[in-house]
């Protein structure tokens, strides 16, 4: 049975291919070659052809997945059912939308009572209202600037946590040594099995395809 590329593989498939399209080989066949396909269109027919291309390094791929199986739990094992509802993802949308919002709210709330509490102070400077709306206005003034710090924090750390579901340069690391080791054999195997020679029959038998 063939073993195919699993999903949350395809990032570290993709990275490899870039490695393999930087090879001055084939780069110099990229730029040489009169019939040679564009660089863009060799990564999208190496993509298309993934699981074959992986089948050739195969046994390093089932040790790769049996060592990150050992350290940490596959997504399929960690995913919510797909009836259930999506609490994570529902708190990790609203709480960017309230470190804006709160802020906001603060901020006007905080005007309206002050302008209020002063103006009725002028009016009459030993007004019990006009007290209470001062101190509401610093209340909302000092919560403006609380949830102004928070607001920060938060879109920072959900900017910094969409950063890292986006994989670029170096897939991210396993903190795992063995897993990691597994993972760099797989990924020498992929690149000197896999898609190197897969690139140079390319690159030497293909016409140009008419898209």
């Amino acid at each position: 049975m063939t073993l195919r590329l699993r999903p949350e593989d395809r990032a570290d498939f993709a990275w490899v291919l870039a490695l393999a399209l930087d090879v001055t080989e084939i780069r110099t066949a990229l730029a040489q070659s009169p019939v040679a396909p564009g660089t863009a269109r060799l990564r999208a027919r190496a993509l298309a052809d993934a699981d074959a291309i992986a089948a050739t390094a195969a046994g390093e791929y089932r040790t790769y997945l049996r060592a990150r199986a050992a350290v940490m739990p596959s997504p399929a094992a960690t995913a919510p059912p797909s009836g259930a509802p999506r609490i994570g993802q529902g708190a990790g949308a609203l709480l960017p939308a309230l470190a804006v919002l709160t802020p906001l709210i603060s901020a006007v709330a905080a005007t309206v009572f002050l302008l209020f509490g002063y103006g009725l102070r002028f009016a009459t400077p030993r007004s019990q209202a006009a007290t209470t709306l001062v101190t509401a206005g610093w209340v909302c003034a000092l919560a403006m600037a609380v949830s102004t710090g928070i607001g920060l924090c938060v879109l920072l750390a959900a900017a910094l946590r969409g950063r890292a579901r986006t994989p670029s340069g170096h897939p991210l690391p396993l903190r795992n040594p063995a897993a990691e080791r597994a993972r760099s054999a797989w990924h020498q195997a992929l690149l000197e099995h896999g898609l190197l020679p897969y690139l140079r029959r390319e690159l030497t038998v293909s016409p140009p395809h008419a898209d």
